[in-house]
């Protein structure tokens, strides 16, 4: 199978790519720099240089032309990002640049689109397991609206012109994630278990993402919204247990603070459909 990937060199990307080669597919990448390019320098992917948000559409179309697939990883947040979905590029490629990708696969006749998507847009659930049919928040600017975007833009395709899927992950550990954050505020003493710390979070290594989008990739199953992370853990729990782990000060409690949205996440669905399971802890080595 050839396929086509925006976001190869993100933290999701450099574990996708060379697993696909793994497996005999051929990998066309778009990257915005040969500098990227250096984090998944493997002979047999084809490297093109550009960015998604200035890209012209008939040279999109072009480049996908010939590719079975095409899958949607790129973002602009950092390690150290403070949030999610703050910057104004974060936004545009979830909007912008995922209308311009999916008329482009259209137009080449790509047979199967992955989008990736984030599970953290969800109403408080308290203790309830939420599954892909829980609403989202509405009110948090930041995120929900380009990322209901997003999401509306793949789901209007008819799953007879394009199989697709949306990966709802979690939030992300492991190297080059926002856990590096988290290590770095436990060590310096500034992070802190806001309210009674019993909301719930759900974590997903970069790399069983990873692993979810591949399967993806090849089945035949469409139109799917799936969930993708590893069994929720309550946020004081979690901080306090990757302290105790790093071997760093435990975490004060601000027990006046607003709790903040719990998300315990479901993912019966992603198991079902693509066979999919975590198999990386969400503790670092």
């Amino acid at each position: 199978m050839r396929v086509f990937i925006v976001g190869a060199t993100g933290v999701i990307g450099r574990t996708l790519v060379p697993q696909l080669v793994g497996q005999g597919d051929e990998v066309v990448a778009l990257v915005r720099s040969r500098q990227r390019a250096a984090l998944i320098d493997l002979p047999d992917v084809e490297l093109i240089e550009g960015d998604l948000l200035t890209i012209e559409p008939s040279e999109l179309t072009s480049i996908l032309r010939g590719c079975d697939a095409a899958a949607h990883m790129a973002t602009a947040l950092r390690a150290d990002s403070p949030g999610l979905g703050t910057t104004n590029t974060n936004e545009a490629l979830r909007t912008t640049g995922t209308r311009k990708l999916i008329d482009a696969a259209l137009e080449a006749g790509i047979g199967h689109y992955v989008q990736q998507g984030i599970a953290l847009s969800y109403v408080d659930g308290g203790d309830d397991w939420l599954d892909e049919s829980t609403p989202f928040f509405v009110a948090d600017p930041a995120v929900t609206p380009p990322h209901v975007a997003m999401e509306a833009m793949v789901c209007e395709v008819a799953p007879n012109r394009m199989r697709w899927q949306i990966l709802r992950g979690g939030s992300f550990v492991g190297p080059d994630t926002f856990q590096d954050r988290t290590i770095a505020r436990l060590r310096s003493g500034e992070e802190h278990i806001l309210g009674d710390g019993m909301n719930w979070v759900s974590y997903i290594h970069a790399d069983d993402y990873a692993d979810a989008v591949a399967l993806a990739l090849h089945s035949e199953a469409s139109g799917g919204v799936l969930n993708i992370n590893a069994e929720p853990i309550r946020q004081g729990e979690y901080l306090e247990a990757l302290a105790s782990r790093l071997g760093l000060p435990a975490p004060t409690r601000d027990p006046e603070a607003t709790r903040p949205r719990s998300y315990r996440n479901a993912t019966e669905r992603a198991r079902s459909v693509l066979g999919w399971q975590p198999f990386n802890s969400i503790w670092p080595e």
